[in-house]
């Protein structure tokens, strides 16, 4: 922005600018900030759910953050290939002793992966009896694969050949 100082110096400041060019000056400044204050409220909602899903605290299954994965275009696989993935990359292993998947110390450390206890009660005595852990991708976790296996350029929400159909939830 630049004012052109009015040829009246009378009642002007030592730059040359008289008084209607500063108050020009002050309503031009006023329009900006209220034009950046509207485009502020107008990203607010995105800017929120992006917080919402950046802070989340929740984790994912294999089989939803393979479903997640797999809107990169460059990336192909379903809950199986991710675990197998998962063993490539040393972040899981299989236990020998009931062949569940299982985390690896390093990747909870690097906060990839965590895992949560599972239990089920017997069906005839009512026992309660543990099961081996549910392995489960954070959203770190996420990014991270995203970028060892995929790009980094932004998903799209739906793909091109998507179409809602009348059982879908979606509009």
């Amino acid at each position: 922005m630049h004012i052109t100082p009015s040829p009246r110096t009378a009642h002007s400041d030592p730059r040359g600018l008289t008084n209607r060019d500063l108050a020009l000056m002050v309503l031009e400044e006023a329009d900006r900030a209220d034009t950046a204050e509207s485009h502020l409220e107008a990203l607010a909602p995105a800017a929120e759910s992006w917080h919402r899903l950046a802070s989340a605290r929740g984790t994912f299954s294999a089989a939803d953050a393979a479903k997640i994965l797999s809107r990169d275009p460059a990336i192909d696989l379903g809950q199986n290939r991710l675990f197998r993935t998962l063993g490539d990359l040393r972040w899981a292993y299989r236990q020998r002793r009931d062949h569940a998947w299982r985390a690896r110390q390093s990747a909870v450390d690097a906060g990839w992966l965590t895992e949560i206890p599972q239990s089920h009660h017997h069906p005839r005595t009512g026992e309660l009896l543990l099961d081996a852990p549910q392995l489960r991708i954070t959203l770190k976790g996420l990014s991270e694969l995203r970028q060892r296996l995929g790009t980094s350029a932004a998903l799209s929400l739906k793909r091109e050949n998507d179409r809602a159909r009348p059982d879908d939830n979606r509009p």
